[in-house]
């Protein structure tokens, strides 16, 4: 319910007096309330008290149905009015309602201007549908509904980023991982290079090594070989003159003892001694 403060004067000479009499409300069209109660278009009688001041609650109007008000005060004629009326809890003037047209419950202010056509929805769902089947018509919605659907919205949005946040956090460990991978293959493959490299270096060093050797071996056994023609050549020689000098030698048939002119040299044999000639001649043999 909302209270409706009403206040009528009538104009006097130097001022304004109270106006007494009675205030008639009637809810205009049959229609139901939020607890599905079949609102019929009766009437009721306020009073306004001494002072021209009354104050009544009046249920909130829909888009089902608008406030009739017929002012019976001390007039000649009754005055009507259609008004809406709000769903306040502050108290409100009756001077501010709107007023409205009694069939079309449109504004007095709007006449003549486009209708403003409003549907009401039960959720921000069936508003989003019935905005998209009457473009030309405003929608209102449930807002608390709206909002605990938004705070559900929110909360899954929450989960998906946090479980984003989680995924991208192992992504970028396992890219880590890998990079690591690749960093220790990069430097497992570096040291290949640099054995394979010094392999290289000690086969050319081992192939140069022997290729030393073997031009060594090559002058060992080329000295060699001119070492045993040098030998050969001298013992060959020596046995060329000792085959000269023996050929110089006198010849087998000379007795020894005998000089050139062919005469024996005397020997003297005495008792008890050697019958060795007193001198010999002996031929040598001088070597090569």
């Amino acid at each position: 319910m909302t209270q409706i403060h009403i206040s009528i004067r009538k104009p006097k000479t130097g001022g304004l007096d109270p106006v007494t009499g009675t205030m008639r409300f009637r809810p205009v069209r049959r229609h139901f309330d939020a607890a599905k109660n079949l609102i019929i278009a009766a009437s009721f009688d306020a009073n306004l008290s001494e002072t021209g001041e009354l104050t009544v609650d009046l249920l909130p109007t829909t888009s089902a149905f608008v406030w009739q008000v017929i002012e019976l005060a001390d007039s000649p004629q009754a005055y009507t009015r259609y008004v809406e009326v709000p769903d306040s809890q502050a108290r409100v003037e009756y001077a501010d309602l709107v007023e409205v047209d009694a069939a079309t419950f449109v504004p007095k202010d709007m006449t003549g201007s486009q209708l403003l056509k409003v549907r009401r929805a039960s959720t921000q769902s069936e508003a989003e549908t019935l905005s998209a089947q009457y473009p030309d018509v405003l929608v209102f919605f449930n807002e608390t509904a709206s909002v605990a659907k938004a705070a559900a919205v929110m909360s899954t949005l929450e989960s998906i980023t946090a479980e984003a946040q989680t995924n991208a956090a192992l992504a970028k460990n396992a890219m880590l991982s890998a990079q690591s991978s690749v960093d220790s293959a990069t430097a497992t493959q570096s040291d290949l290079d640099v054995l394979a490299s010094n392999a290289s270096m000690a086969a050319a060093s081992v192939a140069n090594d022997s290729q030393t050797v073997a031009d060594t071996a090559s002058m060992v056994a080329a000295k060699g070989e001119t070492a045993i023609a040098a030998i050969d050549s001298t013992v060959r020689a020596v046995k060329d003159k000792a085959e000269s000098a023996s050929a110089e030698l006198p010849s087998a048939g000379t007795t020894e003892g005998t000089t050139d002119t062919g005469t024996t040299e005397e020997t003297t044999e005495e008792p008890g001694k050697d019958s060795t000639p007193a001198k010999a001649k002996k031929a040598t043999v001088k070597e090569a």
